[in-house]
Formats: structure tokens, C-alpha cells, sequence
């Protein structure tokens, strides 16, 4: 699953509690996702988490949040294998 349809699936889990997930999710399908992109809606759903009175709501913000944040992590991770491969293969040609 691409982090595109993570997000996605999140934000159609908060459609019953969080109206406005149904116009965050319209953006997300319309927009490429980039860090930039994932933190925004971090801040969002923090802002969201402070401001919303309804605990049931704001449990599943703050799950939904976690998920992003496990998302992010995820991704930076497999950067950081990326770059040490690349490096290995820089070095294996070198040794050519």
C-alpha cells in the first residue's frame, strides 16, 4: 500500500466524526504527497486533536495522527537503507 492510500484509508475512517477528512482526502487525491504534504496534515490533526470537545473524536484524531507520524517514520527509515545501498554499490564499483 503506497502512503497516498494509507492516508487515504485514514481519512476515510474519520468521515463519520470529521467532516472535514472528506476535503482533506479530495486534496490528497489530487495532490503528490511529500513530506511537506504528511506534515501539514500532522499540524492539522494536532490543531484538530486541541480543538475537538467529542472524546471519541479525538481518540480516532489521535490514532489517525499516530499512523501519519508511523508513516513518516517508515518512510524515513527506508531512506536512510536506500542511501547506505547506494553506498555499497558506489563501493563495489570502485572496486572494479
Amino acid at each position: 500500500m503506497t502512503k497516498k492510500e494509507y492516508i487515504l484509508k485514514v481519512l476515510d475512517a474519520l468521515e463519520d466524526k470529521w467532516p472535514i477528512a472528506k476535503w482533506l482526502k479530495i486534496l490528497v487525491e489530487w495532490n503528490a504527497l511529500d513530506d511537506t504534504s504528511i506534515e501539514s496534515l500532522i499540524d492539522i490533526f494536532n490543531k484538530m486533536i486541541e480543538d475537538t470537545k467529542d472524546t471519541e473524536t479525538k481518540e480516532k484524531l489521535q490514532k489517525s495522527k499516530n499512523i501519519l507520524e508511523q508513516l513518516q517514520k517508515i518512510e524515513r527509515e527506508q531512506h536512510l537503507r536506500d542511501e547506505e545501498s547506494l553506498k555499497e554499490l558506489d563501493k563495489m564499483i570502485e572496486e572494479l
